[in-house]
């Protein structure tokens, strides 16, 4: 079947306005991340969290502590990114687990940060990654 020349014309241009944009967008979106890199430093994450991954059982169910305001960009981020680094571990953001990563931000007095939610401190990762436990019945 022989299609007209406006058509195949028509599909001419669309193709290579198609590719074009596709170019276009690729130069832009490289040019975009050479200024704005990673600013959630979402890639760094993975060696910061290496010893709590380490230390974690995979079938465990772990809470979340933070000390970034509740509710923003920045602490969603950063726990989703926490989650997929911990994978297959599930993540919960409370701290009424067995067991609970601290993922903080600015250093701080993270075992009274752990009391204020009936927590020890279990392991101190550095670099603001601590892993408490639920303090022992009195």
């Amino acid at each position: 079947m022989d299609s007209p020349t406006e058509v195949k014309i028509g599909l001419a241009v669309a193709t290579a306005l198609s590719l074009w944009g596709a170019g276009a967008y690729f130069g832009f979106e490289t040019e975009y991340q050479k200024q704005n890199p990673d600013p959630y430093q979402i890639a760094a994450q993975t060696a910061r969290l290496a010893g709590a991954r380490a230390a974690i059982p995979e079938n465990a169910v772990v809470g979340y502590l933070t000390d970034l305001e509740p509710n923003t960009v920045a602490t969603w981020s950063l726990f989703s990114a926490t989650q997929y680094i911990l994978a297959p571990r599930i993540l919960k953001h409370d701290a009424a687990q067995d067991r609970v990563l601290g993922n903080f931000a600015r250093p701080a007095d993270f075992a009274a940060r752990g009391r204020q939610h009936g927590l020890i401190v279990d392991r101190d990762f550095g670099n603001g990654v601590v892993l408490f436990r639920k303090e022992a019945a009195r």
